[in-house]
């Protein structure tokens, strides 16, 4: 019988004058994810959204609905629940539905936003904890850990049970902050970097670069399948695929050995910033962390930063990787990430890479190539993928 649902924010709330800019840009973002659905109303309050539902939700529509909220950046927690009149026997007798069925502990938790209703919270709690007790018996009251919490929410605009808070992902909506440019490999890292930017308003255009044809195509089949997971948290991006190949092997021939990998991530900076700039991004993102890799220590992170003017974005910089894995678990990526596959990344790669590069060591090798034609070819020849 659910046909509301109660969505709550937690950092919007802070933005002062701003938040109504907020607000509207997150209810935007819910009526995009809800619209093959149904009908719904919806209505703002400080701090809540209430989305009536047209006709009632079954179970299976009720996990759809779920599933797709729990993408919405902004969203801290969310409830299912059934409008009811705003009378406590009525309230009593949704609960006693609900609950039916259930065993363990379970504890009443009730707010009356309505000041007019005669009953205040704890009357509220303690008379709907009694009914439930009446008619279950396999259930105890549990106040501190319970199993299960039902939550009666007695507002202006009507009354509501429900039974358990499904955590959001919290964070800033979707387009609040911007847009970056994300620099994203078939690897654990990117995908992480990219869901932590997202994560704070920043909508996403996500740039690979690939070997193709001198190594397959499953990288780029499997960064394609990566860009869609991160899709699901903002809905219309953008994936350019971009062949690097001929940028390695003019690099290869005609520069020092040891600074090959640090002149390579300088050229997809480079075309990752003029790509940004088309796209009207503020930043560029990458997955790098401090030490990972040869090519992210401080030295070598601040000769590449270097190579461009927009600023560079390193969400993961003290992050470690068993941290990086569980977050990467918690987004749906790591599974894809861990995949075997040959990309750019391992295509001439040198025994001996440089650690402690300055960018005067790398201008001084780039004399040596015509970067701007090589950038200029690398761009011309990219596939744009929209999904």
């Amino acid at each position: 019988m659910i046909d509301a649902i109660i969505i709550h924010t937690d950092e919007i709330a802070l933005k002062g004058g701003n938040r109504p800019f907020f607000e509207r840009a997150l209810l935007k973002n819910i009526r995009a994810r809800l619209e093959n659905f149904g009908d719904f109303s919806f209505s703002n309050r400080k701090g809540t959204i209430l989305v009536r539902c047209g006709e009632a939700v079954s179970d299976e529509k009720a996990a759809e609905l779920t599933a797709s909220l729990r993408t919405v950046f902004g969203i801290a927690c969310f409830k299912l629940a059934e409008e009811c009149a705003t009378d406590l026997q009525a309230i009593k007798d949704v609960a006693v539905r609900l609950t039916a069925g259930l065993s363990g502990t379970f504890r009443v938790t009730a707010k009356r936003a309505n000041k007019r209703f005669a009953h205040d919270s704890i009357e509220v709690s303690r008379q709907v904890g009694g009914a439930v007790l009446a008619h279950n018996d396999q259930l105890k009251v549990d106040l501190h850990q319970p199993d299960h919490t039902v939550f009666v929410e007695v507002n202006e605009d009507g009354s509501f049970v429900s039974l358990d808070k499904i955590p959001g992902v919290g964070g800033l909506p979707t387009g609040t902050t911007g847009r970056v440019a994300v620099m994203l490999s078939g690897g654990i890292d990117s995908p992480v970097a990219a869901h932590k930017v997202m994560s704070r308003g920043c909508r996403a255009v996500f740039v690979h670069f690939h070997s193709y044809p001198h190594v397959g195509r499953e990288s780029i089949e499997k960064v394609k399948r990566l860009a869609e997971a991160l899709n699901r948290y903002q809905l219309r991006s953008k994936l350019y695929l971009v062949p690097f190949a001929d940028i390695q092997r003019e690099i290869t021939a005609k520069t020092d050995g040891k600074l090959r990998v640090v002149l390579y991530r300088r050229a997809m900076l480079r075309i990752c910033e003029q790509i940004a700039e088309r796209e009207h991004a503020l930043g560029l993102v990458t997955g790098d962390a401090i030490g990972q890799v040869a090519s992210q220590t401080l030295e070598n992170l601040a000769t590449v930063g270097a190579a461009v003017r927009l600023p560079v974005h390193r969400p993961l910089v003290g992050d470690g990787k068993l941290s990086i894995v569980k977050h990467a678990k918690s987004i749906g990526t790591y599974d894809i990430s861990i995949e075997p596959h040959d990309d750019c990344c391992t295509l001439f790669v040198p025994d001996h890479p440089e650690l402690r590069s300055t960018p005067v060591q790398a201008e001084a090798e780039e004399a040596k190539l015509d970067v701007a034609e090589m950038i200029t070819a690398a761009i011309a020849q990219a596939e744009i993928e929209t999904l």
